[in-house]
């Protein structure tokens, strides 16, 4: 065997030398600051992802007690990422290169936004300098308070230069926080964005008021038949400072609010949702929609109609398919806990509508019979399942969803009111 240091496959070197390896989940950080003198103060979120700047494995190679704090100006979204560690690996010893880290940072960041990383305190101090001249871009369309702070939301439809970097620097907090993030094309006339700000009032005796980043949505307007658009929302980022404290479904609420005002809006759908943003939908959704007379408790036991969709469209504009799921949600909320029947009766409903999919009519067949040969129909015969699997299957679909839709009823139960 070679005497050379053995490697795996990702070029980290082996494990008797591991002590140069650091998992980049628990080694790096983010902060949010507006004074340099408060960097060290300053609390640490961790990111949820990092694999879009140091590879699948979410290792960073060369360091021994690697610390890597990406501090961010709160307002302007630049950048300064802070390296510490004890001991760099001997490259030529191990024969492995230790990986660069601000290289792997900046190659993350588009040509054009290459400045907005700076590498010395000094060029971070002249940044935060101009924080408190910072002023939103786009219109305000809401104002609200949430424990004690002030939140104004402002939405910006079109495009300019100085927008379309300040969005870029923005969007770099997703490649922490969402799965598979990327930047939305800025030349592209059907992107619309939303973003929510802290404000407050300025301290240095000028009039006026200083602004934090707490979050930012972007949504992509198709078309929709016959002279409509139908947006979709793409991203939604609530900086991690502003979670868990209701902030996210004023945001998300009052974005709904706005575009329910625009005629052209035909219904509003999601991209791709992840769990968290589906449970803050189905929340926000749910508040709206348990307002409207068509989805009182005595038209809830009747079922899921037509009428609910129209005035859920017209009022929020919410698609007709998550009309029907926030339907069974409310319907849910409104059974009595020893009320067997009604809990049966709206089991059934369910089921019936996750068996739609299942389903082959006999129009189906008859297509399969004329497209397919004797034994490929066999086949298909063979992998449908029983009545008693399918009816098995129905029920474990019908209890991991009654399980999501209890989450959402308890955070009603328990938040009846969107700030």
């Amino acid at each position: 065997f070679s005497s050379m240091v053995q490697m795996d496959i990702d070029g980290i070197p082996s494990s008797s030398n591991n002590e140069y390896v650091a998992d980049g989940l628990e080694c790096v950080s983010l902060k949010f600051v507006r004074d340099a003198d408060k960097i060290d103060r300053a609390e640490e979120y961790a990111p949820e992802y990092v694999y879009q700047h140091f590879g699948d494995s979410e290792n960073i190679v060369g360091y021994k007690d690697l610390s890597l704090t990406i501090v961010y100006s709160e307002a302007s979204m630049k950048c300064y990422p802070i390296i510490k560690y004890n001991k760099k690996m001997d490259e030529a010893k191990e024969g492995v290169k230790a990986d660069d880290i601000m290289v792997k940072l900046k190659n993350q960041l588009p040509v054009e936004q290459m400045e907005m990383q700076v590498e010395s305190i000094d060029e971070f101090r002249a940044v935060l300098a101009k924080e408190d001249n910072f002023k939103p871009y786009g219109e305000l369309i809401a104002k609200f308070s949430n424990g004690g702070k002030d939140y104004e939301i402002y939405k910006k439809d079109d495009s300019d230069p100085e927008f379309d970097r300040y969005l870029t620097r923005a969007q770099t907090l997703a490649l922490w926080y969402i799965h598979a993030a990327e930047y939305t094309d800025n030349s592209d006339d059907k992107w619309m964005h939303y973003f929510i700000y802290e404000s407050r009032r300025r301290t240095d005796g000028i009039d006026g008021h200083t602004y934090a980043l707490a979050g930012y949505c972007s949504l992509y307007r198709f078309y929709g038949y016959p002279e409509k658009i139908r947006p979709r929302i793409a991203q939604i980022l609530l900086l991690p400072q502003y979670r868990a404290c209701g902030i996210g479904a004023s945001f998300l609420h009052r974005i709904y609010q706005d575009l329910a005002t625009m005629k052209e809006v035909k219904d509003v759908t999601a991209e791709d949702p992840a769990d968290g943003f589906l449970y803050l939908r189905d929340y926000v959704e749910a508040i709206n929609l348990s307002a409207l007379p068509e989805f009182s408790l005595e038209k809830l036991k009747e079922g899921f109609t037509e009428e609910m969709y129209t005035a859920a469209n017209k009022t929020f504009k919410t698609n007709k398919r998550q009309c029907r799921r926030i339907y069974e949600i409310l319907r849910l909320r409104s059974i009595g806990k020893k009320d067997e029947a009604g809990l049966k009766q709206y089991r059934l409903d369910v089921k019936k509508r996750l068996d739609i999919p299942m389903r082959r009519t006999d129009k189906d067949w008859k297509k399969l019979n004329a497209a397919l040969e004797e034994e490929e129909i066999q086949q298909v015969a063979a992998s449908t399942p029983s009545m008693e699997e399918k009816q098995k299957q129905l029920q474990q679909m019908y209890e991991a969803e009654v399980e999501v839709y209890k989450k959402t009823i308890h955070r009603m139960d328990k938040y009846p009111k969107i700030v």
